[in-house]
């Protein structure tokens, strides 16, 4: 009975001393910052079809073709998109960027494989037989608005 007695006091005491421990895991940590990023893009070569924009936050989600952490239809209007996100979390983010003409959701490429449609990346980044890396695209968002552009080629 004592041993009972004995484990309700530590209960209550190690209840009572410890608060954070049942505090609401939802609040927003006060350190945590926010920017927007202002994004142009340019060299369009004409209006057709519509700006498929992607943000991404990480390379897993970068290195995927299924998935994206922001994705966006944009209209394209004097050959130029401006697009601004706003409330992101500082951190490391990556942008595609492609000109869909024909609306069908995807790059389209000739028989080679060489893409038909228009497309860009953050930094302006490209690669050698495919996509740029996570390493070439990145860039870190750590202050209250970022501005960049992307050409498309």
């Amino acid at each position: 009975m004592k041993k009972l007695i004995l484990i309700s006091y530590v209960l209550i005491a190690f209840i009572f001393l410890s608060p954070k421990l049942f505090s609401q895991t939802n609040q927003t940590d006060s350190t945590t910052q926010f920017g927007k990023i202002i994004v142009t893009i340019i060299g369009f070569e004409n209006n057709e079809g519509d700006c498929r924009f992607a943000l991404n936050n990480s390379e897993e989600l970068h290195e995927r073709e299924d998935t994206v952490f922001i994705g966006l239809i944009l209209t394209i209007k004097n050959d130029t998109v401006v697009v601004e996100i706003d409330s992101l979390n500082y951190g490391w983010y990556a942008i595609k960027v492609l000109q869909d003409e024909n609306r069908n959701a995807e790059l389209d490429t000739d028989f080679l494989g060489i893409p038909s449609e228009r497309y860009g990346y953050s930094n302006d980044a490209s690669g050698w037989f495919g996509p740029p890396s996570w390493e070439k695209a990145k860039f870190l968002l750590n202050q209250e608005v970022l501005k960049m552009e992307i050409e498309v080629d």
